[in-house]
């Protein structure tokens, strides 16, 4: 009879000990779903309050293009060499790089952060030469995804 309650003691308290470790487990896990679930809401976030608009683009040579661009939305924009600037004549567009090798694009006045309301000017260059009567096609997008096109037609 007393190992039969020795034996029932020790069961209890590994089954208490393997429990206390499961739900460890189990909290962290649910821990670390909800940092993931917050950080995916948060990203969302910012993308639902980030806007742009491009107002206004002109060949300022035959080689360089004058593009100035908006933040309509609310919510600043940050690492703005990340933009991606893409531009060429509609169907043949490419990615043009920030400040680097030809063609690239560079701003007139490097910021750090695209406040909201704030317009920026981006001058895109050594472009081959524009051609007259070609419709061209600019894009700009942000750094989380949100963009804006643009059609320029060289006269």
């Amino acid at each position: 009879m007393g190992s039969a309650v020795f034996t029932e003691a020790i069961l209890i308290i590994a089954s208490v000990i393997i429990a206390g470790s499961l739900a460890g487990v189990a909290m962290s896990k649910a821990g670390g779903f909800q940092s993931v679930f917050t950080e995916t809401s948060e990203n969302q976030k910012k993308i639902v309050l980030t806007k742009i608009k491009i107002i206004y683009a002109t060949n300022s040579s035959s080689t360089a293009v004058n593009v100035w661009a908006k933040n309509i939305g609310v919510a600043p924009i940050a690492g703005l060499q990340s933009l991606d600037v893409y531009f060429g004549p509609v169907g043949s567009v490419q990615k043009i790089p920030y400040n680097s090798g030809s063609p690239s694009w560079t701003f007139s006045n490097p910021i750090i952060m695209w406040n909201a309301t704030n317009t920026i000017q981006i001058t895109i260059s050594n472009n081959p030469t524009l051609q007259n009567n070609i419709v061209y096609e600019l894009q700009l997008t942000t750094p989380n995804g949100v963009s804006d096109q643009y059609f320029l037609s060289v006269p």
